[in-house]
């Protein structure tokens, strides 16, 4: 590995569990623990020796299930909000580091900044994860995309982004209609067709790889994911991989060399 350039692998995205290893040859951080330890620990270890950090988003399951295992096995501290470290440590036992929107935290030779997303969870971030070179926008939960992120995440080189539904699967599925409200809403997922118009405001000449991510089994295809937004991601003169990302499965560990 290039020392300086990042390399990253979401280890699994979906309701069930999400998690994204973050690299760059000198330090490794998690984002999100929220598979099982067992298998996240197997993943990890075949990457790397070390884990420097956990970041957290926000306090749902899906991304909290394994973290304080992993950071009791890898010594490493939790980087997360006041509110939601309350929340799902409240004998205060791990060792945390409080993060705010909009600041820069430094783990070894990576920076990551957290930025607040409309979702329906205590205090949910998505990160702008930096190494000497390169940049890595996450943000996996978020009802709608504003400003703050458009600018946060415009022309990055890497982008991990949501694709949660698709409207007429969900409005056709069996899920009750205070869910897919739920769903729908400002603070709920991000659609098939919302993150593509979210790409078509970011994507640039230095953007080489899109995944999305966190698409629902049950109102979503990854097919159809793809399809909606491929044409973000197309007719440019820099070539960009769009892949998706699934439930306890990793992708690739990017870029592929």
């Amino acid at each position: 590995m290039v020392d300086g350039h990042l390399r990253f692998c979401v280890l699994g995205s979906s309701s069930k569990g999400n998690s994204t290893l973050v690299m760059d040859g000198h330090t490794s951080i998690l984002i999100d623990a929220g598979l099982p330890g067992r298998y996240l620990i197997e993943h990890i270890d075949g990457m790397t020796d070390t884990l420097d950090g956990i970041f957290i988003s926000h306090e749902h399951t899906d991304h909290v299930r394994s973290v304080a295992p992993l950071a009791k096995r890898y010594g490493c501290p939790i980087y997360l909000s006041q509110s939601v470290h309350w929340y799902i440590d409240p004998k205060r036992e791990l060792d945390t580091v409080y993060v705010v929107d909009g600041n820069r935290y430094s783990v070894g030779t990576l920076s990551v900044t957290p930025i607040t997303l409309p979702h329906d969870a205590i205090e949910p971030f998505g990160f702008l994860v930096e190494g000497a070179t390169q940049k890595l926008g996450i943000a996996t939960d978020l009802g709608h995309v504003d400003h703050n992120l458009v600018d946060r995440f415009t022309n990055l080189e890497f982008l991990i982004i949501e694709s949660n539904y698709d409207p007429v699967m969900l409005e056709k599925g069996r899920y009750p209609r205070p869910l897919k409200d739920r769903i729908k809403e400002d603070n709920g997922h991000l659609s098939n067709q919302q993150c593509r118009d979210f790409l078509d405001q970011v994507v640039g000449n230095r953007t080489s790889i899109v995944i999305l991510s966190h698409l629902s089994e049950e109102n979503n295809d990854p097919l159809l994911a793809i399809e909606t937004s491929l044409p973000s991601v197309t007719g440019r003169e820099n070539e960009i991989l769009l892949r998706v990302s699934y439930p306890k499965m990793a992708t690739p560990l990017h870029p592929v060399e």
